[in-house]
């Protein structure tokens, strides 16, 4: 019995050493393996985060969000490398673009996207715009660049947001997109990241 398992041991070892070395390398794209402390997961074996391997939470609220589903505003839906580039610049000292995570806290904790920043979208939704507008505009005021001139809101130096939340099935950034919208922000400074922190995570990318 000692013996079999010894050469078991010994066999599971070298298997794991064989798979060491042969395990290929996980890039972002060809040739970059990192940006701004951004990278894939180097584990070939490696399975999505459990809190997203559920395929059928109830609709509603979990929804299936449209590509755009802000018309007729033209707000752009961008994918991981637009993400990755924009907190890459934040990160690097471009204070006109800001990565925004419009989950709950309680997500949050749970891993977010380097460098974004929490702005719940139950602070910048329809129902804060009619509980304390004033409240929203002082958010957007000293988060995202917006120039409150005696009541009438400036965007000219608004910085370009990328919102995400949990996913195609979550509908908390375009709660905060559509309330954005609704106070006049310029619909080309806004950019919505529908594969959110599922999609993120099923890529295996860095999260903080």
């Amino acid at each position: 019995m000692k013996l079999q398992t010894l050469v078991v041991s010994a066999a599971s070892v070298a298997l794991l050493a064989s798979t060491a070395v042969t395990a290929k390398p996980v890039g972002i794209v060809k040739g970059v393996m990192d940006v701004a402390g951004i990278s894939r997961n180097q584990d070939n074996a490696n399975l999505i985060d459990p809190a997203f391997a559920k395929t059928s939470r109830p609709c509603p609220p979990f929804c299936i969000q449209p590509t755009a589903p802000f018309a007729p505003a033209a707000v752009e839906t961008v994918t991981e490398l637009d993400v990755i580039h924009a907190a890459r610049d934040s990160a690097g000292g471009d204070t006109s673009v800001l990565v925004v995570d419009a989950r709950t806290p309680g997500w949050v904790k749970k891993g977010t996207i380097p460098h974004a920043v929490n702005v719940p979208f139950t602070k910048l939704n329809s129902k804060a715009l009619a509980k304390d507008p004033m409240a929203v505009v002082e958010l957007m005021v000293e988060t995202f660049g917006v120039k409150d001139l005696d009541g009438v809101l400036d965007y000219d130096g608004a910085k370009t947001l990328y919102l995400f939340c949990n996913g195609s099935w979550c509908g908390q950034s375009p709660a905060s997109i559509r309330a954005l919208l609704t106070m006049g922000y310029p619909e080309n400074k806004i950019k919505y990241y529908r594969g959110g922190m599922n999609a993120w995570k099923s890529l295996g990318l860095t999260t903080k």
